[in-house]
This record gives structure tokens, sequence and C-alpha cells, in this order.
């Protein structure tokens, strides 16, 4: 019976249209500018939030279709004398459009971590976000199979798909940094950029994978219970599936969490031992997940000792976000790594942006005299760069003849007032005075 349904129904032609779609996008990207090519979480979420946003307004527009079948033929009188109930019904509908775009799905999921697998240097596939794609693509499908059933206008059926996707849009536009608390925990879609730094709260998604599934199978007894009482489903059996719709919507308005982007997240425990490259004193460490990025890290690292590794006060220790810096008086910095693919040139501009002395959090700006009143850490900052022969930022001629001042200052000058002002940025008080040139004597 449901293979001639599959047969019969339109989503075929939707999952072939939805395996061309999905097989540019997996397929096309650069691996060296994709933010999800070579972290296994971030891999599974590409492929979730592409079935959220894709294939679910896709599939529940064919269902919503197939499902207004009995209408269009006039056969909806038929329906309700059969001896299966409407629920019974709607769901053989809702089954055969998920049975086509299941494979899709796994297929899209092979695609994208094949992908991560060609940059990786570990084998972590992370499965809990592929579940709740599943669950919401199927909530979609429900919701389009009782709009197809319920409607008499085949106008109704194209709206599905279109409001579906005008919902999850104004979802991500609207509840802004919210969208993954209490209440858009009931549509959960995970539009979010996890580095190694997170991992999925396995638990949470497979809670909100059932509160998706069993509401999306409450949704599907609607029209049987509107309708005939030949085609209304026992309550009985619609019993179970309600205590677990309500079960797992009440557990997921208990959860809390200390931050937004965490509630369907946690911090990834840390690694015994990270990986760390060491140059001239100076050293980068980075999660294990990510050591595929170690010769960037090293080379970043050369090329900032080359250039700045004499100037003192400098931080000489990066450690990727995330991982937890060791006790001890030495200055470290974080490392950001925004992408998996992250390369040389973009690691050693960040590596350098890092190893600037940086004030403590809640510490007011000092502003210098010296350079047209700006904050004393912009003019450290000038002269670093100005020694790794990189450009800075033109902040107008008065900071620009303050810092050509610095600069003809003798060389030991300039050091000791760099260390000296390092110490003082740290400790969120201002920088002594900037060394002058000295007149000649006559």
């Amino acid at each position: 019976m449901l293979w001639t349904e599959m047969r019969r129904g339109e989503s075929k032609w939707i999952a072939a249209l939805m395996t061309a779609i999905g097989a540019w996008y997996f397929l096309s990207p650069d691996a060296e500018t994709s933010d999800w090519i070579g972290w296994w979480t971030q891999s599974a979420v590409e492929v979730q939030i592409f079935a959220v946003m894709v294939m679910g307004p896709l599939t529940s527009t064919g269902a919503a279709w197939t499902a207004g079948r009995v209408r269009r033929h006039r056969t909806l009188a038929w329906a309700e004398t059969t001896a299966r109930s409407g629920w019974e019904q709607t769901t053989m509908v809702w089954l055969s459009a998920m049975a086509w775009a299941l494979p899709v799905y796994a297929l899209f999921a092979l695609m994208a971590f094949s992908r991560t697998a060609e940059v990786s240097s570990v084998t972590a596939p992370t499965w809990s976000p592929l579940v709740i794609g599943v669950a919401m693509v199927g909530l979609q499908t429900a919701i389009g199979v009782v709009v197809g059933v319920l409607s008499p206008s085949r106008i109704a059926v194209p709206f599905v798909g279109l409001g579906w996707y005008a919902a999850l849009v104004g979802l991500a536009l609207f509840a802004g940094e919210q969208r993954s608390s209490m209440p858009w925990a009931l549509v959960p879609v995970l539009d979010v950029h996890w580095d190694v730094a997170f991992q999925p709260n396995a638990g949470r998604l497979l809670i909100g994978a059932v509160w998706c599934l069993a509401f999306g199978l409450l949704i599907l007894a609607a029209p049987g219970l509107l309708r005939g009482r030949a085609a209304r489903p026992a309550l009985g059996t619609l019993l179970p599936v309600t205590l677990a719709a309500a079960l797992a919507a009440g557990a997921l308005f208990t959860f809390r969490a200390p931050l937004p982007e965490l509630y369907w997240a946690v911090r990834t425990p840390q690694p015994t031992e990270p990986v760390c490259v060491t140059e001239s004193g100076a050293t980068a460490c980075l999660w294990p997940a990510d050591r595929h990025l170690l010769p960037e890290a090293e080379i970043a690292l050369q090329r900032v000792q080359r250039s700045v590794g004499s100037v003192p006060g400098l931080t000489r220790m990066f450690y990727e976000r995330g991982l937890a810096t060791p006790p001890g008086s030495a200055p470290t910095a974080e490392l950001p790594v925004y992408v998996p693919g992250m390369d040389r040139e973009a690691m050693t501009q960040d590596m350098l942006a890092a190893s600037l002395p940086q004030p403590p959090d809640g510490c007011s700006p000092h502003p210098l005299k010296d350079i047209g009143g700006y904050p004393d850490t912009f003019l450290f900052e000038a002269v670093v760069r100005d020694r790794a022969r990189v450009q800075s930022t033109y902040w107008g001629d008065a900071f620009a003849t303050g810092l050509e001042r610095f600069l003809k200052a003798p060389k030991a000058d300039q050091d000791q007032w760099l260390k000296a002002a390092a110490q003082d940025i740290r400790a969120c008080r201002p920088v002594p005075a900037p060394p002058q040139r000295t007149a000649p004597t006559k």
C-alpha cells in the first residue's frame, strides 16, 4: 500500500528536484572559504538547516498536493466510508512523502561528511543535528498533508511551502539571539555556527525530535476528527502520542541555559593535550579536532616572530578559542578560528592582533593627548604594525604626526616605552608619555 502511494504521489518529483538542488549546494563550496567543511558538527548542522529551509517547504508542498487528491477527484465521500480511519489515510500520505525525502536527506549527509573528511584529520561524525532535521521535516510535511486534506482550493497548496519558508526566515530575523530559547525551541532550527569549542546537546536535541514527530502525528489526526464518525481515529490510540508530545514540550520548557547560544549545545570538554607548535619562545595551541590547521598555525607563528619577535611586551602564547589556558604569570591570548579551512594569511593577521596587550574587561579607554586624544592602545598597535610592515588604520593628521614623532625616537627608548605600556594596558592604567626624538647637541 505504501509503495502504491509512493508511485502515485508527487513526492518522487519533489525528491528529484531536491537532489539536484542539494548536490549543487553541498558539492560546489570551496573548502578553503567554507564555514562548515572541516568541522563535523557544523557539517551536520549545515545538512539540518538545508533540510528545514529547503527540503521541508518542498516536501510539505508535494504532500499537500497529494493529500488534496480526494477533493480534486471528488472521492472524499468514498474516503470517509473506507475501513481505514482518517488518521491512517493522512499518515499513509505522510509516510509516502517521507519515504522519498529520507534517502535524499541521507545522501546530503553523505555528501557533507565526505567533504569534511577530505579536510579534517579526525573522524568524528555528529548525528544528533541530523535527527532534529528529520523530525522538523516530518512536522512540516504533516502540516502540509493536513492543509491538502482540509483546504477546498488548490491555490492553498503552494502557500504551504511559501508559508513555511517565510515563517523560518522571520524566525531567524526577528527572534534574534533568543531563537534557541523558549518559545522558539518548539521550532528547533539550528541556524547557528558552532566551532570546535561547542558540541550539540544530544539529549536535548533528541527530546526536540520527539516533540516534533509526536506533534506532527497529532496534527495528522485533525482531519479525521473533523470529518464523519466513521473516519475518526480511536481516542485510545491518540493518548500515547499526546502524552509523548506533552512530556517533550514540558521538558523543553523546563530547560534553561546560561547563554542563548548554549540552548542546543554544550561546551566541548577540555582535551588532555592540545596540539601545539613552538617558534622562538612563542607557542600556538589548537583543539585536537583542528589539527589539520597546525601547518598554517606554525607558518603564521613564524611570520609573526620574524616581524615582531623583538618587540617587548607582546603576548607570546596563543590558545584557540575555548581552550583553557594553563595557570602562570605569562600572558596568554585567544586565537580565533572562524572557519575550518582558515588559511595562513588570515591566521597571521589574527595572531598578530592577538599578540597585542589587551585591557581587562570593563576598563575604560585612556585618551592620549600626543595622538589627538585617541586611546593609548591605538598608538601601541600602530607602532607594532609599523614594525611588522603591516598597513595600519589612518586616524587623522594629529594621530599620524604623533606616530611619526614616536617612530623618530631612539629604538631603545621605543622598546622601553612598549614594555612599560604593555604592563599598564594589561593593568588598566594610562601608559607613560611617549618618547620624543632628542635634539642633537651642538
